[in-house]
């Protein structure tokens, strides 16, 4: 359990967050399900090995989910969970305060 005096939700989130490619499969997963090359096609500079580990990570913390097709080949999709959705609107918050503020942050 953590100490609750160290403890910041938000920190948890970010840690999460705080990966480039992280918030651009969360953006290509936001209108529609996909699969693995879909996703590396449209994320310019990603390689198979770091989308396959952000993948993994956005899995584990519940994000998105991974649905194994039973085909042959084997065809993996990729989608938002619940969770993942939700998180979008955190995202769209964050853009939209970094917009406004633009020039204070920098």
């Amino acid at each position: 359990m953590e100490n609750n005096k160290t403890f910041c939700p938000a920190q948890e989130a970010f840690k999460i967050l705080a990966n480039k490619w992280s918030l651009m499969i969360i953006k290509e997963l936001s209108d529609d399900k996909l699969r693995f090359n879909r996703i590396k096609k449209n994320i310019e500079g990603i390689s198979s090995r770091e989308l396959s580990k952000r993948l993994e990570v956005l899995e584990k913390v519940g994000a998105i989910y991974r649905n194994i097709i039973s085909t042959k080949p084997i065809m993996v999709e990729y989608s938002l969970t619940e969770a993942g959705r939700e998180l979008t609107y955190a995202i769209e918050i964050l853009h939209n305060w970094t917009i406004k503020y633009k020039k204070r942050t920098r």
